[in-house]
């Protein structure tokens, strides 16, 4: 492994494979500062076994970040990079979005597609029409000519909130 002596100027670089490593610390990083909450929330997420597991890479990242080593300076994030056997630039994006707008940075954006068909007031009247004072229950197709929406969506929205059991289940 090549070593080089470094000038009175600067530090002395080596090379270890294949990568110029420098014998001083990258820039100083500011503490994230995380409050009681945000930690509570970054470990339920890991907690969370129906997470997803971007979001839970990224709350690990978070909360290595997070820590201090000697002298209370925060852990490198080429350390927090190694711990978690991610790539730096990894690490540098999700500490950066954490930085800029705390939890909300770490959530996906929402993607391109379809936008639902269905709203939620059309939801709410489904459920709602489907429930009679009677005791009774209407017909999917009379509660979806009410909510504005077809008799197979009212019957998923119904089937989606109201338990069904037994052979004589009205829906």
């Amino acid at each position: 492994m090549p070593s080089f002596t470094g000038s009175p100027t600067g530090p002395s670089p080596t090379r270890t494979r294949g990568r110029w490593l420098m014998s001083h610390p990258g820039p100083k990083l500011e503490p994230l500062d995380l409050s009681d909450e945000e930690r509570e929330v970054l470990r339920g997420w890991i907690r969370k076994r129906k997470q997803s597991q971007d979001l839970v890479l990224r709350a690990r990242i978070i909360l290595l970040c997070d820590r201090t080593g000697l002298g209370g300076v925060p852990v490198s994030q080429c350390q927090v990079a190694r711990d978690l056997g991610v790539n730096l630039a990894t690490v540098r994006k999700w500490r950066r979005r954490f930085t800029e707008r705390r939890l909300r940075g770490l959530t996906d954006a929402p993607r391109p597609g379809r936008p639902r068909a269905v709203t939620r007031d059309q939801v709410i009247t489904v459920i709602t029409e489907s429930i009679d004072s009677d005791g009774g229950r209407p017909s999917t197709r009379a509660v979806a000519a009410r909510a504005g929406v077809s008799q197979s969506t009212a019957s998923r929205v119904i089937r989606a909130v109201i338990p069904v059991s037994g052979e004589n289940a009205p829906y």
